[in-house]
């Protein structure tokens, strides 16, 4: 702005809000865009309001919230909980009842399929079925794959399905030749464990007994030989055990699912001994991986960090490496006898995540955590390659310089990405407003962002309710929490019962020139904020280098049954804005910064407008 002379009066108006600019100088930011915005987000018109509370529904135990879920069981909503070391359900409205003990006690993520609930934990692969949750490596609920069949009883026939790395048991299915009573097995029998024999459907509890260390069963009197052109007769089910072979899935803390044509098989990686492989299991059937199901993705030793879904892909986001690409895609077809096939192939290097915990979806584009900001994977329109780029560029100034960054969380929620830290903070990523392009001639471009703080979220959880999206949180200490978006009244505003502070501040604005100073008139400036049954506001103000200071308040109620409050009586029915008056001089400024804030428990808040008047004066001499 030019200097002008004499007392005209000149005016700035902050309006027609976005979001913050922690990335820019205080003094550079543009004036839609606040360097210092705390739980506050856009309403539906794009304009700042206080953010919803949340409050403490359960708590479980004092160990950290590792996953928390909600399923419907035969139309029944039931919740499930890992805490610590131990995994509680209950129904909406119950009590967390203890569903199991003695479970790693390590992050953990969940798939469904099938009606169940297929989890990783780093230490256990689990199924809940709504009523149990069961080791799925266990050796009753494995599936046990038929690994020869057409075999001769003394060996030989046709490999069929592979050994599994998730049970150890296993069936040989025979064609006896009505002379053999002994029969040799691919592999020796665990000296524990039950070995069952069948022959011509009818399972045999007598008459065979089992050389385990050779692997053979020993008939007292041979098996018929089957009718011309009948199948195997002669089935034996028997444990053998891999040494290592469990724990290659149960060490996995990362679980999606993926399939040719429709979802119909899991896949399970961030194993920490094997950190560049997968395992995808067999069709409809999570309890059954193989062990040559598994893939290697890039370079050993580069960890996979998650999977995300572009369009008929499978992207695999791998973590930073300059030797290795941190993108490959997997997609999903049949070979020409019909076998399911999931060829690999690299597709970006560069940008990687920085943990397993940071994916999620904002609209439709998959975003994930890097150490330089939250990036989203898409198509070049030129190109069609996929390309990374950085989404958050607003939020980066703070972000970035996190501490424990590879333990953040993300989620998506109503439009919105939010990604929380371990001491409170969350970022969110703002998909309703309109985004900022870089360049006008490029589809490289930044969200909208917020900053909210005092939320304990360790690990979140949607629960969608028909159109509706109910967000909740597990926290360190074993607390089971909620949004308060549920909340019809004022309630809604509170965090466990505390007030939020909710704070919005303008940049630090020389008014287009700091080498002259200013004055703001003691009439005509003031802060328009939003209408609410309930709200209130302080306005700061915070000159050059001088600590902020407090010029003026105001608050305003509407009259509302749902909300009396004989403290705060009105019969007022106006619901338009509220305008506070500064009624306040500031001398020989050459910044100047509006600070509004609400800091009060149970009252809305929202801002539409700051409205300076001032007055321009000589050259600053320092």
């Amino acid at each position: 702005m030019a200097r002008r002379s004499g007392l005209s009066i000149h005016t700035t108006i902050y309006q027609a809000f976005k979001g913050v600019d922690f990335s820019s100088d205080p003094s550079k930011v543009n004036p839609q865009r606040s360097p210092f915005c705390v739980n506050m987000v856009s309403d539906a018109g794009g304009m700042p309001e206080k953010r919803v509370g949340w409050r403490t529904i359960h708590h479980i135990g004092t160990g950290r919230v590792n996953g928390l879920w909600c399923m419907k069981f035969a139309n029944v909503e039931k919740y499930l909980a890992h805490v610590g070391t131990k995994i509680y359900t209950w129904a909406e409205d119950g009590e967390p009842e203890l569903a199991r003990a003695e479970v790693h006690n390590g992050r953990s993520q969940a798939a469904p399929m099938g009606g169940r609930l297929w989890i990783v934990t780093g230490g256990d692969y689990l199924c809940w079925d709504g009523e149990t949750v069961q080791d799925v490596t266990q050796d009753d609920n494995a599936k046990a794959p038929t690994t020869v069949i057409s075999r001769d009883p003394a060996g030989g026939g046709q490999p069929y399905e592979d050994i599994s790395l998730t049970g150890r048991y296993r069936v040989n299915s025979f064609l006896a030749d009505g002379s053999s009573t002994e029969y040799y097995l691919d592999s020796s029998i665990d000296a524990e464990g039950e070995v069952s024999v069948t022959v011509d459907h009818e399972a045999l509890t007598s008459g065979w007994t089992a050389d385990r260390e050779a692997g053979i069963i020993q008939f007292d009197n041979a098996p018929p030989k089957p009718q011309a052109g009948a199948e195997d007769n002669v089935q034996i089910r028997f444990p053998h055990t891999v040494e290592g072979y469990a724990d290659r899935i149960k060490k996995c803390t990362i679980i999606t699912t993926y399939g040719v044509g429709e979802t119909n098989r899991v896949i399970l990686s961030g194993n920490p001994d094997y950190p560049n492989l997968d395992w995808t299991s067999a069709i409809y059937d999570p309890s059954y991986i193989p062990d040559l199901s598994y893939a290697a993705i890039g370079l050993e030793g580069v960890a996979i960090r998650g999977y995300c879904r572009m369009g008929e892909s499978l992207g695999i986001v791998k973590e930073p490496h300059e030797g290795d690409s941190s993108l490959f895609l997997r997609t999903a077809t049949l070979d020409n006898s019909g076998n399911a096939v999931f060829p690999i192939r690299a597709a970006l290097a560069g940008v990687g995540a920085i943990n397993n915990s940071c994916f999620a979806r904002l609209l439709d584009e998959p975003l994930f955590l890097t150490g330089t900001g939250i990036y989203a994977l898409t198509s070049s329109i030129y190109t069609s390659e996929r390309l990374a780029q950085n989404r958050s560029y607003f939020l980066n100034g703070a972000l970035t310089r996190e501490e424990n960054l590879t333990k953040a969380v993300a989620v998506q929620w109503n439009g919105m990405y939010l990604l929380s830290m371990q001491n409170g903070h969350v970022y969110v990523l703002d998909g309703s407003q309109a985004k900022t392009y870089r360049r006008s001639d490029q589809p490289d471009f930044s969200y909208e962002g917020y900053f909210w703080d005092n939320i304990p979220a360790a690990c979140w959880m949607v629960r969608n309710d028909g159109a509706k999206e109910h967000l909740w949180f597990g926290t360190e200490d074993g607390r089971i929490c909620r949004m308060n978006n549920d909340i019809e009244g004022l309630s809604r505003f509170s965090d466990d019962g505390e007030a939020i502070r909710a704070v919005w501040s303008t940049k630090l604005d020389d008014d287009g020139d700091a080498t002259v100073e200013k004055t703001m008139i003691k009439r005509g400036s003031a802060v328009t904020i939003k209408p609410s049954a309930h709200t209130s506001a302080q306005i700061y103000i915070i000159k050059d280098e001088e600590p902020e200071k407090l010029v003026a308040s105001g608050s305003m109620s509407i009259f509302d049954w749902t909300e009396l409050d004989f403290e705060d009586f009105t019969f007022e029915s106006y619901d338009g804005p509220h305008d506070i008056m500064l009624h306040t001089k500031v001398k020989k400024y050459k910044r100047l910064q509006v600070l509004v804030a609400n800091q009060e428990a149970n009252q809305g808040f929202g801002l539409f407008a700051v409205i300076k008047h001032f007055v321009t004066g000589n050259f600053a001499k320092k």
